[in-house]
């Protein structure tokens, strides 16, 4: 698995554009934490999640448009996912555009899809531009409002540590107490049942 913090620290804006092509999400919030800490640019690191958001979905869509539903059929889970993916695009296809990015398991699915379908590719590359900026946007956006939330709650439990360690430390004894007493009631119970026997 990629270390995608390492690649972030060494090549910015370089590993946000391969990893959105890629991964998407899990670069980005930490791009986002980037961001956050005045690493990276918000503006800069929106195009670097947008190019390789777009190129990434453009690729998928070349891969439909090439190989087309024998690529598909091939695979018995992207099949199954296929006919969800096709109403969503024949019901809704621009809406369908704008929020792939956001459908967790039909990510890749969709844009291969279009390309099955063979929707135009100027109409799905004008389109796909806007979902590009509407995801890389939104999930930067969120990261980087999480980030100072953590931020925060680390700042107000930093000085409370030593009272945290004792609560937690007392529950675990709690939860400790507890098993040995329904561990010893079973074994009381077995013992009688045995007994009876």
């Amino acid at each position: 698995m990629l270390d995608w913090s390492h690649l972030l620290e060494q090549y910015g804006y370089l590993a946000v554009a391969i990893g959105t092509f890629f991964e998407g999400e899990t670069v980005l919030l930490l791009g986002a934490y980037a961001v956050q800490q005045h690493l990276l640019n918000f503006w800069l690191l929106i195009a670097a999640a947008m190019l390789g958001g777009f190129l990434g979905d453009q690729f998928y869509y070349q891969i439909g448009a090439k190989y087309g539903y024998d690529f598909v059929k091939k695979r018995p889970k992207l099949a199954e996912k296929f006919d969800n993916a096709s109403q969503l695009i024949d019901r809704f296809p621009i809406i369908t555009i704008l929020f792939m990015r956001f459908a967790w398991g039909l990510r890749t699915l969709i844009p291969i899809s279009f390309g099955i379908k063979k929707f135009p590719v100027k109409r799905y590359i004008a389109v796909n531009i806007i979902a590009s900026f509407v995801w890389a946007f939104t999930v930067v956006s969120v990261g980087i409002q999480a980030s100072r939330w953590l931020h925060k709650l680390w700042d107000y439990l930093l000085p409370q540590q030593h009272n945290i360690l004792i609560v937690v430390a007392v529950i675990f004894c709690i939860i400790v107490i507890r098993l040995f007493f329904v561990l010893m009631t079973r074994h009381k119970s077995k013992e009688m049942d045995d007994s009876d026997g």
